[in-house]
């Protein structure tokens, strides 16, 4: 057993060498190929979840936008109606005094007709008078003879009265 034999040497590193490449073959290059899909996989996981924080930030940055867009929206959208309620105010207003004015025109006029109306169914009544009593004075004073006289000067009276 001490003595050291070169043939069981030789055999034995023979016997290693075909050991280690049956085991190549059969255990080391799977394992390998395993080994390497499992760093790929682990590598494209790592990239995807890279690539989704990234289009999540993305997506908190585009959300945030909308969001004060929408706020400014909706400002301006509270601007625009109040902007629309103050112009239709103003428009009822407007309309309104318009509308106060001609019937203050129309007052107006209705007033002046009524005055021109009185004033000439008042004159109408004192021409009437003034015709009476002018008849009975010149009947009792006056000979027939200046009636058309008397006549003329009261149309004239009248006349002038109209005016």
């Amino acid at each position: 057993m001490g003595i050291f034999n070169i043939s069981t040497f030789i055999f034995t590193i023979i016997n290693l060498l075909v050991l280690y490449f049956i085991l190549k073959w059969l255990l080391f290059k799977p394992v390998t190929q395993f080994l390497e899909n499992r760093e790929n996989k682990i590598k494209s996981s790592l990239e995807e979840a890279n690539r989704e924080r990234q289009e999540a930030h993305n997506l908190k940055a585009k959300y945030e936008e909308i969001l004060k867009n929408a706020d400014n929206e909706g400002k301006a959208i509270i601007e625009k109606a109040q902007k629309a309620a103050e112009d239709k105010a103003n428009k009822i207003i407007e309309n309104a005094n318009k509308e106060a004015e001609n019937i203050i025109e129309k007052a107006k006029e209705e007033a002046m007709l009524e005055k021109i109306k009185a004033m000439h169914d008042l004159r109408t009544e004192i021409s009437q008078l003034v015709i009476d009593a002018a008849s009975r004075v010149l009947e009792k004073k006056l000979p027939v003879a200046d009636e058309d006289l008397i006549n003329e000067v009261i149309e004239e009276a009248g006349a002038s009265w109209h005016k």
